[in-house]
Order: C-alpha cells, then sequence, then structure tokens
C-alpha cells in the first residue's frame, strides 16, 4: 500500500513538472538547453496549436522548424507528424496537393515504423482519403466571380477617381486655380507635409486635360540605372511630372507617403535600408514604374494593389518579413528579376506561374519547403535560388524535374550544421 502511494506521489510530480515544461516560453529554451529532440517536439507541438487557431501561417513556420530538428535527431516518428500536422494545415488551406503530398510522406514513414494495428498509420488514412477526395472547383469559380466582380468595380472606382479628378482640373483652370486634380476627392483632404505641386508650363500643342502630364519614354533598364535621380522626396515632389528615377534608400523613413502616387513617369523607384513596415495602397499609380527596390525593410504585407504595376520589369522584395508572397505577383506579366530572398516564406503561390517573363528567381533563406507545381510554366527561368531552406532531396528531385531546363542553385538546408552526432531516436512502435 505504501508503495503504490509513493508511485502516485511520484507520478503526480512528473506529470506536474511535465505541465510546467510544456508551458514554458520559447524564450527559455536556450537558457536551460532543451536537447534537440524534446524541442523538435515542441516545435510541432505549438504548431499543432497555431493550426487549431487558425493562423495557419505560424502553424506552417513552427511544423518546419520541428521538421527541421527531427530530420537533424534522426526522430522518424515526430518528422512523420510534422508532415502529418503540415498536410493537414494545408487541407484547411483547401491545397489539394500540397496536403496530399505531406499526409502521403507522413504514412509512408509511420507504416515503417509503427506496428500497433490501430497507430497513426491507422489514423492517417482517413485524413489522406479527405484530402484526395477534396473538390473546391465550385468554390473556385465562385471565388474567380467573386474576384472578377471586386476587380470591375475597383476599376470603375479608379475611372470615377479620374473623372473627378479631371472635372477639379478643369474648374480650377476656369478659375485660375492649380493642383487641384491631386486632391482625393474625399472632402476635406488631408494635410500633406510635403510642399504643394506646381504645375509645369504647358505646351501650345495639345495635352492631357485631366492630368496635364507630358508623356515621358520609356528607358532601358541600363539607362535608368546609370541616370542621375531625385533624391529628395520634398524636391521631387515640386515637380512630380517630370520625376523619372527616385532613389531614397537609406535615409531613415519610416513610412512612405501616399504622396508617392503623384509620380505618374516614374520608372524607378529604390526605398531599400529604411524602417518601412508597409507599402501605400497609391503605389498602384505608378503605371510605369519598371524597377521597384523595397528591400532591407520591415515589409509584412504586399498591398494588392501591386497588380496595377502593368510596367513592372525588377522587383526587390528581400530581406524583410514577408510570409508570403502576394498572388498579385502573376498579374506582373513583364517581371524578369523576383528577388525574395531573406524573409520568412512558407509558401509560393500557384499564380507565380502566370508570371511567364520571369527569368530570375531569388527565394534563398526562407522557410519553404515545396514550391508550386505552376512554377514549371516559367518556360524564360534561366536561374532558380532556393538555397537555405527546408528542402527534402525528394522535393528537390521534383523541382529539378519541373524545371529541366534551369539552373536551380542549392547547396546547404537550414539548420544541417546542427545535426551533431547524436545517436537515431528509438523507433516508435507504440502510435499515437
Amino acid at each position: 500500500m505504501m508503495h503504490a502511494r509513493l508511485l502516485r506521489s511520484l507520478c503526480g510530480m512528473a506529470l506536474l513538472l511535465a505541465f510546467s515544461i510544456s508551458f514554458m516560453p520559447l524564450e527559455g529554451f536556450a537558457q536551460r538547453k532543451v536537447p534537440s529532440k524534446e524541442l523538435a517536439a515542441r516545435f510541432i507541438k505549438l504548431g499543432m496549436s497555431y493550426r487549431e487557431g487558425g493562423d495557419a501561417d505560424n502553424a506552417l513556420y513552427f511544423l518546419n522548424k520541428g521538421l527541421s530538428l527531427s530530420r537533424q535527431t534522426k526522430n522518424r516518428y515526430w518528422e512523420a507528424a510534422a508532415y502529418e500536422m503540415t498536410g493537414l494545415v494545408y487541407k484547411d488551406l483547401r491545397d489539394k496537393d500540397r496536403a496530399v503530398q505531406n499526409l502521403q510522406k507522413a504514412r509512408r514513414m509511420y507504416n515503417d515504423i509503427i506496428r500497433s494495428p490501430n497507430g497513426s498509420q491507422v489514423a492517417i488514412e482517413r485524413e489522406l482519403e479527405q484530402a484526395q477526395m477534396m473538390d473546391y472547383n465550385g468554390v473556385y469559380e465562385n471565388e474567380t466571380a467573386l474576384a472578377q466582380q471586386v476587380e470591375v468595380l475597383r476599376n470603375q472606382v479608379d475611372l470615377l477617381k479620374s473623372e473627378n479628378a479631371a472635372l477639379r482640373e478643369e474648374i480650377a483652370m476656369l478659375r485660375g486655380e492649380s493642383g487641384s486634380s491631386l486632391d482625393r476627392f474625399d472632402s476635406p483632404p488631408p494635410a500633406s507635409p510635403y510642399p504643394a505641386v506646381q504645375s509645369p508650363p504647358r505646351p501650345n500643342g495639345p495635352y492631357n486635360s485631366a492630368f496635364n502630364v507630358e508623356p515621358i519614354n520609356m528607358l532601358d533598364l541600363d539607362a535608368l540605372e546609370n541616370m542621375n535621380g531625385f533624391t529628395s522626396l520634398e524636391e521631387a515632389l515640386k515637380n512630380p511630372d517630370a520625376v523619372v528615377k527616385l532613389d531614397l534608400q537609406n535615409n531613415g523613413m519610416k513610412a512612405l507617403p501616399p504622396e508617392i502616387g503623384r509620380f505618374r513617369n516614374l520608372q524607378y523607384l529604390n526605398v531599400s535600408r529604411n524602417q518601412l513596415s508597409e507599402l501605400p495602397r497609391e503605389i498602384g499609380n505608378l503605371a510605369r514604374l519598371q524597377v521597384l527596390n523595397v528591400s532591407g525593410n520591415q515589409i509584412d504585407v504586399v498591398p494588392a494593389e501591386l497588380r496595377r504595376l502593368q510596367s513592372l520589369k525588377q522587383l526587390n522584395l528581400s530581406t524583410n518579413l514577408l510570409k508570403k508572397l502576394p498572388p498579385e505577383i502573376g498579374s506582373l506579366t513583364k517581371l524578369e528579376f523576383l528577388d525574395a530572398s531573406e524573409n520568412r516564406l512558407t509558401q509560393v503561390p500557384a499564380a507565380i506561374g502566370l508570371a511567364t517573363n520571369l527569368r530570375t528567381v531569388y527565394l534563398r533563406t526562407n522557410s519553404l519547403t515545396t514550391l508550386p507545381p505552376e512554377i514549371g510554366k516559367l518556360k524564360r527561368l534561366r536561374d532558380l535560388d532556393i538555397d537555405d531552406n527546408y528542402f527534402t532531396d525528394e522535393d528537390l528531385d521534383i523541382v529539378f524535374a519541373t524545371l529541366p531546363d534551369t539552373n536551380i542553385i542549392t547547396q546547404t538546408q537550414q539548420g544541417a550544421q546542427t545535426g551533431g552526432g547524436e545517436e537515431p531516436a528509438p523507433e516508435d512502435n507504440g502510435g499515437q
């Protein structure tokens, strides 16, 4: 009897200790030197919790970290669990291909290591069956129709804004005023810290009465790179229609003002190495922009107005805080160069396959485990850098097969240097 009480007491203390450890903050990992095997399990459990909370981005982020550590420590059970939970997250996201791919990997591993008749290798069959039976055609068509309606409405709003601005310009001309076409149609407009725009002299010939913008020829990229541009936003705003290149890099900017939308002839914009946390929607007004460099900032979301930059050829989003690339990338049909390195990307949108002029894509140092099969539509893609991510050898084989004519750079995988010489974890034969 006394032994039984002692045993219950010890069990209770063990459970309390386990409970306390499980809720220890992540910041405490480094202080306690948690073994990699245990840390892998924690990351995966954390990813499962984020999935339950509906936060797919953080779920994939921590599941990827847990997957990497599981591989390093050769803990096949938790590696399989990471694949299973990743598959379920993609199932939640209605990404059938990635869901099935990850669940199949998990099933193969469970079948190898579990012998229990009711273990995980059995439970996952139902999950995989549901994923394989997913059919979102009806939903997709509805969403596409809705997106098209939204796009039509947005275009109508833009047209109304332009017509409104044109009317204000004409009224201002009759009254002898200036600058009214730059006001928003909201009334009253917010005060701007930047100087009022001075209209350039009007030529004797015909001109655009709506915006009074003299068109400037599109320059080639070498000419844009080598030309001298404006380095002061205040100076550029004195005559925005004359600005072709604006170089505002490394000047401590914390916000890019909506006035950036005034530069209707702008072809080159560099705001790299600042402290920007977002881009204004007005950036979509830069219809002649060919080069956009926003690298080295703190941007976590790219506005949907990116799709309106139909002249864009080079886009540098590197060294920011992006968790996903916007699907609007697919609308940039002239885009040739894309750099999204050193972010927090966990997935690449299938829409990237629509940007068929892409020749160079840099995605190194992110948290990617797969690429969408649609990337195979990029027949002009010469260079693809996916180094320093979380691809398995099997995943890489798929990428190489999808892009047989592309120079694919991949040498190291994240965490590969920390695997150490630990002994393989014992196989889990007990299931879940």
